[in-house]
């Protein structure tokens, strides 16, 4: 490996056919892609599909049946076994193709969350992902930047790394550019190089991509060690106990079963192949399965709602969520700034026209300004304006859009329409170094030369700016400053729901620079900027929703406290009084103190991000389930300690890892809806849970008692595995794409200890099971006397025994394929919600009529099922009896309701 922090900078440009200003041309980027391999990191290797195959035989429930299906094969009928070997190859098919499409779904997610990089390439800057950058690639860092790939420094200003992953050392790394490394440095001397993998804390850097993949100092690490992500959600791991002590107590009551029939006469053997079917069919060995590929299509609905999950567990936490705290700028509102007022010299002005282009002007009374002079109070305003920053505009087809940070896009625009040459300006005002904003600063400066002086300029919040300044600059020259007249006129503006900027500057020595503290002493305040970021429509309909349905809406904003005041007004965060805590207030007060205002304050303004950190905490102490946003490297423990951690679309690396969900469009109302759709995923894991157990104790019942009543077995094993097939194997996943019932938004939040299987749903499941045992034996007790079947001697009356078991394969079967329809709300009246509406369960339930018709019909397969063909009334007597259950379950819902009300 080339020891690249010695290398002459020149001669890896030259190594790679790079340029600094230009970047790689196209044909050097795929040159350099063939010849220094791809920006990737070795993965979890993804089961190959015989793999996912065996997995599915590697179950003590398909074991068992291969056992009885050998077992059948040589002490009884082989037609048996040949129904037991079908039941296992398309149980398994089924099952590797649910498996497969969760596991397709899960990794198409990650990959919309993955790193993206500012590159610069023949000459433009542009955003890609980390995986396509090459060696060559000239990379920009900032804040929260994870670095996508080894990179050599080409300049940096104050860049602090977070190194400790490859070092272990937890002290922040300060990188230059311009370092002196010795030859044989170690890697946390480096200086002037940056590692893949390490963080951006603070600072700005630009540098040259030298190694990718495994071929970076992570990659030589990784190249072997791959680690697996955890991907199962405490929800699938609850589910998983539950399934399996279900079948403990199960098989127990299977074996009790098995030995009563074994006692009353039955033959061994088919007490055995009976066990095994009433094991397949009341074992829930498939409900993990069907959870995961429920939350799989869930969580893929929401990806196309903009709300992007990164963990599990997430989407069980949503719908227990009891206080959504939410950044202001660019979530609740447009993110669309437009300075409407300048306050400058003693005088208000105001700013006309919209957007990031020139049409407008300044007026002051009314009368447009026609030249501002850069030495005047408002010019000065405007020139620090328009330099302090770090974004640009560009003309792109006819429009103007912006590059850059919406706020600094709108200083430059009020510039622009008091005539300011801005691309000219920094030609005419050479930048000499820049501090970039960092929330905890609430500034950002920069020195440039004017006159020959060296100038520090600063932007920032009101606050901030004015406790640096001791006088202010008027026309009439420098004055002693006036700080209560300048707060004032910044709490004018807030209370018209203006962000508000100050600006300052002062003349500074040659050896002073922007890092040093002196720098900002004594600094002359020359104005505010008030700009207005219009509330989001849909932000107002969200937190509507978010209050009706028991959550909590909180403002966490670095503004100023009118402005987060009039804003949370307008967007109607409480319905009587809206109270606001500050930064400055939080600091004064302890934690006791804040836990007991946590309820009542709905506004946190002028904070950092450690006093979120503080705010989650306390909130949890108060018992409440938080979701938390943010998007800057500084968030990431308060994302972390949150219930559920969102970060912005437009966000941080850092924040995005963090996270537990991402909102790519930055919207609070995709918050608000991955809340909702967290509840009705969580709904409809409910209803596949209930729709698995109703019929699995349907089964067993109705075997149990036609045991204990001493009637002969009225359905037979294959009849068992085959009934398995049609309804449970089929039928679960579609309930997962069982779409919202009502409003589900209109109910508080689900306690976080809330059961899997709440006391009306365990009724419910009862009820439907008692059912279907009274109406499937009713069935083929009336068959077998309408028959003339004699008890005394079942071994001599061959066709009513087999008419009545027909009937009653029949008619359990459509029990449970009618009963899919009742698991489709625990609450709601199946004709409020439309039978017709979840369509894939329609075309399932099709294919299920379907086979279960040619399983009496077809030649040869009901042979095989040992069924006889049935005519128009006895399916007459089979279906109105199945029906019953709809009807009897729509009865107890309704009563349920009304005794509720």
């Amino acid at each position: 490996m080339k020891r690249w922090h010695v290398l002459p900078l020149q001669e890896i440009h030259d190594l790679f056919a790079s340029h600094p200003e230009n970047g790689l041309s196209a044909e050097a980027v795929d040159g350099s892609r063939k010849s220094h391999g791809a920006n990737e990191l070795p993965r979890e290797k993804e089961k190959p599909a015989y793999l996912l195959l065996l997995e599915q035989i590697n179950n003590p429930i398909i074991i068992i049946l291969l056992v009885a299906a050998v077992l059948t094969a040589i002490l009884a009928d082989p037609g048996d076994s040949i129904v037991i070997f079908v039941v296992v190859v398309v149980n398994t098919l089924i099952g590797y193709y649910q498996e497969n499409k969760a596991e397709a779904a899960m990794r198409a997610l990650k990959d919309l969350t993955s790193p993206t990089a500012r590159v610069l390439r023949h000459g433009t800057q542009a955003t890609l992902p980390s995986t396509e950058l090459v060696c060559g690639d000239i990379v920009f860092v900032e804040s929260g930047t994870k670095i996508p790939a080894d990179i050599r420094l080409i300049d940096s200003q104050e860049l602090m790394i977070d190194e400790s992953m490859l070092t272990g050392e937890s002290v922040l790394s300060l990188k230059k550019a311009d370092a002196d490394v010795d030859a044989h440095a170690a890697l946390g001397d480096r200086r002037n190089m940056l590692y893949s993998g390490t963080v951006v804390q603070r600072g700005r850097g630009k540098g040259i991509v030298v190694a990718v993949g495994v071929h970076s100092e992570l990659g030589q690490i990784t190249r072997n060690i791959v680690e697996a992500e955890e991907t199962i959600s405490p929800l699938q791991k609850r589910l998983a106990r539950f399934g399996k002590n279900l079948s403990i107590t199960i098989g127990i009551a299977i074996g009790v079963l098995f030995l009563a029939g074994w006692l009353q006469g039955n033959s061994l053997l088919q007490m055995f192949l009976t066990s095994v079917g009433l094991a397949v069919s009341a074992i829930p060995e498939g409900l993990p399965v069907s959870v995961t590929v429920a939350l799989s299509i869930g969580v893929y609905s929401m990806a196309r709602k903009n709300a992007i999950i990164r963990k599990l567990a997430a989407v069980e936490t949503l719908g227990s969520t009891t206080v959504i705290c939410t950044d202001k700028t660019g979530t609740l509102t447009e993110n669309a700034m437009t300075v409407t007022r300048i306050v400058a010299g003693g005088e208000t002005y105001t700013v006309s026209g919209t957007g990031y282009d020139a049409d407008g002007a300044i007026l002051l009374a009314d009368r447009a300004i026609t030249e501002v002079a850069h030495d005047s109070p408002l010019g000065q305003t405007l020139l620090i304006g328009a330099l302090c920053t770090e974004s640009r505009l560009v003309s792109k087809g006819g429009q103007v859009e912006l590059i850059g940070d919406p706020t600094e896009g709108a200083l430059i625009a009020s510039a622009m329409k008091a005539g300011f040459a801005v691309d000219e300006l920094a030609g005419k005002y050479p930048i000499v170094n820049i501090r970039p904003f960092e929330s905890e600063l609430q500034y950002m400066a920069i020195t440039i030369r004017r006159d020959g002086k060296k100038i520090l300029l600063v932007k920032g919040s009101v606050e901030r700016i004015l406790a640096m300044c001791d006088r202010q600059q008027t026309a009439a020259g420098l004055q002693a400053l006036d700080a209560n007249a300048a707060h004032a006129a910044a709490d004018a503006l807030s209370s018209q729901t203006l962000r508000v900027i100050a600006f300052c500057w002062r003349e500074i020595d040659e050896s002073a620079t922007v890092y040093d503290d002196a720098s900002y002493r004594n600094c002359v305040f020359s104005g505010l900027q008030g700009m207005y970021d219009p509330p989001r429509e849909s932000a107002k309909q969200a937190i509507a929703d978010c209050k009706s349905a028991g959550i909590k809406v909180i403002m966490i904003t670095g503004d100023h406290r009118d402005t987060a005041h009039a804003i949370a007004g307008e967007l109607q965060l409480d319905d009587e009084q809206i109270d606001v805590l500050t930064g400055a207030e939080l600091d004064e007060i302890d934690d006791k103190h804040l836990r007991g205002l946590c309820d009542i304050t709905e506004v946190y303004a002028r904070v950092s991000p450690m006093h979120k950190l503080r705010i989650v905490r306390e909130l949890q102490n108060r018992g409440h389930i938080v979701t938390m946003t943010g998007d800057g490297v500084n968030d990431a423990p308060a994302l972390k300690a949150a219930n559920i951690g969102v970060a912005m679309g437009a966000g941080t690396d850092v924040a995005k890892e963090a996270s537990s969900m991402v909102v790519m469009d930055n919207s609070f109302a995709s918050i608000a809806a991955a809340v909702r759709y967290g509840r009705v995923i969580f709904d409809n894991l409910r209803h596949i849970i209930l729709f698995v157990l109703s019929t699995s104790f349907g089964g067993v019942l109705t075997i149990a008692a036609s045991i204990l009543a001493g009637m002969p077995l009225p359905l037979l094993p294959a009849q068992l595995l085959w009934i398995n097939l049609v309804t449970d194997g089929i039928s679960t996943f579609p309930l997962a794409y069982e779409k919202e019932h009502g409003n589900v938004m209109s109910r508080p939040p689900r306690p976080v200890n809330a059961g899997l299987v709440p006391k009306e749903m365990l009724f419910t499941i009862l009820f439907a099971g008692i059912i279907m045992m009274l109406g499937t034996l009713g069935v083929y007790k009336w068959t077998l006397f309408t028959y003339g079947f004699n008890l005394l001697a079942p071994e001599l009356q061959g066709f009513p025994l087999e008419k009545a078991r027909t009937m009653a394969f029949v008619t359990l079967a459509l029990f449970q394929i009618f009963n899919v329809h009742n698991s489709r709300s625990v609450h709601s009246s199946l004709f409020h919600i439309g039978p017709f509406s979840n369509r894939p369960l329609l075309l399932i339930m099709f294919v299920s009529l379907s086979l279960q018709v040619a399983a009496v019909h077809l030649p040869g397969l009901n042979t095989l099922l040992r069924v006889t063909p049935l005519d128009l009334p006895e399916w007459a007597v089979c279906v109105g009896t199945a029906l019953s259950i709809i009807v009897l379950i729509e009865l107890k819902k309704l009563l349920t309701r009304h005794w509720s009300e």
